[in-house]
């Protein structure tokens, strides 16, 4: 079957027929992805002799399979998916032009720290608005004004106020950076993963990566703390009797103490760069303590710490056997056996933290704590806009 080409003839552009395109575009308008696949597929059929077809032909085949099979609220939707498509356009600061998209809509808005369902509602009002006053084109500081006056108007001010700051934020160039710290099993990594898609974030690191490049590079019998997981590094190396931590058992305490010092080197190394490049970066670990705030030289980033915590040890149990069922290289008996030096460590993670002023969460549910770091960044940014919001607000109002 030869490439299909379809023509715009409104622009003159070219490109090639994309079925993985037409499915998305059919989930959206409330096909299942099976029935999506399919109607896709059928319509690359009816064109498989034709070289090339017009947006026209190809809008009216799938509109015709689609009164024929799901001829109610499936075809509305995709009608409308379509105005959208072929009239809204976003006009950026640079010049260029850009269809306005719902999902990148409600991206957007999650910066805000509301709610999912609330994003959406906000992103529904605001295309059905645009839809039924036929808007073809508008700038990017149009949809900024009419985004925050429907913020103002179905949440509150103060949302409204954090939707500004964002959208201003990302314009300075300043990088974020987000530090993730929490034991074994505190969902770090997923947390960092949805905080990072909500904000659109693309650089990403985790401490564990770090700590396996460097177990390469340094051979074990240096460095046996190095070489093992951070609840049982104390287990590989010598303890020195004089060594007191007050804290819980001595043998964890110090193993991690030392395992922590070596990869607080990479993760700093990690850090500067993104820093020197100005690109907002999150690191997520068990080796994220306040001691590596001190080794971030920049003042030019924000710089949002938080320390995970899972303050019931069946839930920690729970998530420990979920994370395993879903990566069997994860085993979860392992770290059941060694429960009691997990708990241990958290309790130094969070009493260090506590004694920093890091923000501490407890992490029941991956949609609220996502939105509670989220929260703790905005009122971050928020600060340094002190006497500035005003004028902020002034400019799209």
């Amino acid at each position: 079957m030869s490439k299909l080409i379809v023509v715009n003839e409104d622009s003159g552009t070219r490109f090639p027929f994309l079925r993985g395109m037409l499915v998305k575009s059919l989930q959206q308008a409330g096909l299942d992805f099976s029935d999506a696949y399919n109607v896709a597929s059928d319509v690359r059929d009816d064109f498989e002799d034709n070289d090339e077809i017009s947006t026209v032909e190809l809008r009216e085949r799938i509109e015709e399979i689609l009164g024929e099979d799901y001829p109610g609220t499936v075809l509305t939707r995709y009608k409308k998916e379509d105005i959208s498509r072929e009239n809204i356009r976003i006009v950026r600061e640079d010049g260029t032009r850009e269809p306005f998209s719902r999902g990148t809509h409600v991206q957007r808005l999650q910066s805000c720290s509301i709610s999912g369902a609330t994003c959406n509602a906000i992103t529904r009002k605001i295309h059905s608005t645009l839809i039924k006053n036929k808007t073809r084109t508008l700038t990017s500081a149009q949809l900024t004004a009419m985004t925050f006056k429907i913020i103002k108007d179905m949440v509150d001010q103060e949302h409204a106020d954090y939707y500004l700051i964002w959208r201003d934020f990302l314009k300075s160039n300043i990088p974020l950076l987000l530090l993730v710290g929490g034991i074994p099993g505190s969902g770090k990594s997923t947390i960092a993963t949805e905080v990072a898609n909500r904000l659109g974030i693309v650089r990403t690191q985790s401490t564990d990566m770090l700590r396996e490049v460097m177990r390469i590079m340094i051979p074990k019998k240096l460095s046996p703390a190095l070489h093992t997981s951070s609840f049982n590094a104390g287990k590989a190396m010598h303890i020195p009797e004089l060594y007191n931590t007050g804290l819980g058992d001595e043998h964890v305490l110090y193993g991690f103490q030392m395992q922590s010092e070596m990869v607080e080197v990479a993760c700093e190394a990690v850090i500067q760069r993104a820093l020197n490049e100005n690109v907002s970066l999150i690191v997520e670990g068990v080796h994220i303590r306040p001691t590596l705030l001190k080794r971030i030289a920049s003042t030019e980033a924000v710089v949002v710490p938080v320390c995970l915590a899972v303050l019931d040890q069946k839930r920690l149990v729970k998530f420990i056997k979920g994370r395993s069922a879903e990566n069997k290289q994860r085993r979860a008996q392992r770290y059941l056996n060694n429960l009691d030096a997990i708990w241990q460590l958290q309790e130094v993670l969070v009493s260090e933290a506590d004694n920093e002023d890091v923000e501490i969460i407890d992490n029941e549910e991956v949609n609220d704590t996502a939105t509670d770091i989220i929260n703790i960044i905005i009122q971050t940014i928020a600060v340094t806009y002190k006497g500035k919001l005003t004028a902020l607000r002034d400019k799209y109002t």
